[in-house]
């Protein structure tokens, strides 16, 4: 019981510093404590700097304490590298494609065909099926029905012609004679058009030149990329007006008609329209 009120006593006085002049001994300031004051703030201090300790270690000192740390970081960065590869390889896979494309297309060649995915590959298995040849007659009159029951009209001159292309507007890119017609079937994938020689070539639509330059059998050929995949390829030019990263528009001169390159045998343009890599026949969407 006495040492309860000797502990009590010790921490309930009350201690005075006087901090004095040395000269003339006039009082500069006064602090008050007691030993429970101190000990509190002590305390507090305490709980501060382990408050503080623990932020640290868990944010800035990881790097330094945690051994796991590097590890952890060096896995992340890996991981970001690879998918950047894959981004670049897919990249570099569909550079490949597109230049393919452009080089069979400048050439008057069939465009390579891709290869397919392993669900497209799925799908051809399934589709690899078998069928009886009841079900082949049966499948065969159904469809005869059909036609033979269809309304006159109904039918578009162009079934395979792409929806998207329907709703735009082509410019024709010279007036002229149609001497040779589209033709997949032969490997004209587009029609020559037979003009005075140095008549403006015009683009059919709003859209950016891709390729602008000379080769050995089309001569001075220019290509145009349009909105919808679309691709309008102009050939046997006299000159070229336009840079390829030039943008035009519907109207605008981008070349003169001309008999350039040795599978020409007289002044006239072959022009060609290709749709996602596939060659369409510009007649059934430019008025010539």
């Amino acid at each position: 019981m006495k040492f309860k009120k000797t502990l009590s006593a010790w921490l309930n006085n009350r201690y005075q510093i006087v901090v004095r002049n040395e000269k003339d001994l006039s009082e500069k300031a006064t602090f008050r404590f007691g030993y429970a004051r101190l000990i509190s703030l002590g305390v507090l201090l305490l709980l501060i700097l382990v408050a503080v300790s623990l932020a640290l270690s868990t944010t800035i000192l990881t790097r330094w304490l945690d051994p796991a740390y590097t590890e952890r970081e060096n896995k992340k960065k890996l991981i970001q590298l690879a998918t950047e590869v894959d981004a670049l390889e897919q990249q570099i896979i569909q550079q490949k494609k597109f230049i393919a494309l452009l080089q069979s297309i400048i050439a008057g060649k069939e465009p390579p065909a891709n290869e397919p995915t392993q669900s497209e590959q799925n799908q051809e298995e399934q589709a690899a099926t078998p069928y009886t040849t009841a079900q082949l007659a049966e499948a065969d009159a159904q469809l005869r029905s059909e036609f033979e029951n269809s309304e006159p009209g109904l039918w578009a001159p162009y079934p395979n012609s792409p929806a998207d292309l329907q709703t735009l507007f082509f410019f024709p890119p010279v007036n002229g004679i149609i001497t040779a017609p589209f033709e997949q079937k032969t490997g004209h994938y587009g029609i020559d058009i037979v003009a005075k020689k140095n008549q403006p070539i015009k683009c059919v639509a709003d859209g950016m030149i891709i390729f602008s330059s000379w080769t050995v059998e089309t001569g001075w050929v220019l290509m145009v990329q349009h909105s919808s995949n679309l691709v309008s390829i102009y050939k046997h030019n006299a000159s070229l007006l336009k840079k390829v990263g030039s943008f035009v528009k519907a109207g605008d001169v981008i070349a003169t008609l001309g008999n350039s390159g040795e599978l020409s045998s007289g002044a006239h343009l072959h022009f060609e329209l290709w749709h996602e890599g596939n060659p369409v026949n510009p007649e059934y969407f430019i008025a010539f």
